[in-house]
C-alpha cells in the first residue's frame, strides 16, 4: 500500500473501463473489476486496490486487511490507524467518478487484529450499501473453481500504484501488470533468504515456506498500491479461445526476488464465502 503526502482534497478521473460480457472478456476489460481505495492518517494518505464480491443480496468491498486496517502481517505491527475508507467509483453511463466514504472505525469493523501471514490470509471484506449510480462489477462473474488449481498461461492484474513524489490527494491512475505464476517462487524465496539472511534458522525458513498453503508467487514485482487487486489467469475454453478467470489477490511485492506474493484464489473464495481462518 502506497503512502503519500496528504496535500488537499481533489478527486481525479480515471478512464472508464470498456463494457464486455463477463463470460467473453478480453484482457483490457478486466480493468473494470478493480477500484481505488484510500485511507488518511494524520497528514499521510495510503492508496490501495479493492474489488467487489456479492453474497446473496449483500455487496462486499474486498481488499487486503493491511490496506484497510493498517496492520502489517509481515512485521506484525500497526503502521497506521484510520476511521474512514474512501472509495472512488465510476458513475453509470458516464465518464465521471465519485467518492464514497465507509466507516472502518473499531466500533464498526472491530478492533484491529495483529496476526501473521503464516497463520491466516491478509484479506478483509466489508458490507457496503452502494449508491444507485455506482457502476460496479462483481468478481463472482469470473469465478470458476475448477480452474483455480490450474496454472494459467499468463496472469494480469489491474491496480493503483501511485509512484514516487508528491501528488494530489485521492489521485488514482490505473496500471496493468502482466506476468506469470512463478512455480519456483518458494525455492527462489528460500535461496534469497539464505543469501540475504544467512543466520536465519532452518525452522524460520520452514515457517515461511508453510505459507504455501495460503499464498503463491507471480512475476513480476507489483509496486505498492497494487495491494488488494484481483489476479486473473488466462486459460483456454473448449474452442481454444482465451478466457480469463479470478485466481487470487495481490498481497505484497517481494523486493529481494522481484516477485509478488498472491493469495490463492481458492483460499480467498473460502474466506469470502464465510470461512474464518485462525
Amino acid at each position: 500500500m502506497k503512502t503519500i503526502p496528504f496535500l488537499y482534497i481533489l478527486s481525479a478521473l480515471f478512464l472508464a473501463p470498456m463494457n464486455s460480457d463477463a463470460q467473453d472478456l478480453n484482457k483490457e476489460s478486466l480493468s473494470k473489476y478493480s477500484y481505488p481505495i484510500f485511507t488518511v492518517s494524520g497528514k499521510q494518505q495510503h492508496t490501495g486496490t479493492a474489488f467487489f464480491y456479492k453474497q446473496g443480496d449483500t455487496s462486499f468491498l474486498v481488499s487486503n486487511y493491511h490496506a484497510i486496517k493498517g496492520m502489517n502481517p509481515l512485521q506484525q505491527n500497526i503502521n497506521f490507524q484510520a476511521d474512514s475508507l474512501y472509495l472512488k467509483y465510476p458513475v453509470k453511463n458516464s465518464d465521471e467518478t465519485k467518492m464514497m466514504t465507509l466507516d472502518i472505525s473499531d466500533e464498526v469493523t472491530g478492533k484491529t487484529e495483529i496476526f501473521s501471514m503464516v497463520t491466516r490470509i491478509d484479506l478483509m471484506k466489508i458490507p457496503v450499501e452502494l449508491p444507485e449510480d455506482a457502476d460496479i462489477h462483481y468478481i463472482n462473474e469470473l469465478i470458476d473453481t475448477e480452474l483455480m488449481d490450474v496454472e494459467p498461461e499468463e496472469v494480469v492484474v489491474f491496480g493503483y500504484p501511485t509512484g514516487s513524489g508528491s501528488i494530489p490527494a485521492f489521485y488514482s491512475q490505473q496500471h496493468k501488470l502482466e506476468g506469470n505464476v512463478n512455480s519456483n517462487g518458494f525455492a527462489d524465496y528460500d535461496a534469497s533468504l539464505r543469501v540475504n539472511f544467512p543466520d536465519a534458522s532452518d525452522s524460520a525458513r520452514a515457517i515461511l515456506h508453510g505459507t504455501s498453503r495460503y499464498y503463491y508467487f507471480i512475476r513480476p514485482f507489483a509496486a505498492q498500491g497494487y495491494s488488494g487487486a484481483p489476479v486473473f489467469g488466462k486459460f483456454r475454453n473448449a474452442n481454444n479461445k482465451p478466457i480469463y478467470r479470478f485466481i487470487g489477490v495481490i498481497f505484497a511485492g517481494q523486493p529481494a526476488t522481484r516477485q509478488t506474493w498472491a493469495i490463492k484464489g481458492k483460499v480467498a473464495l473460502e474466506y469470502l464465502q464465510g470461512e474464518i481462518f485462525e
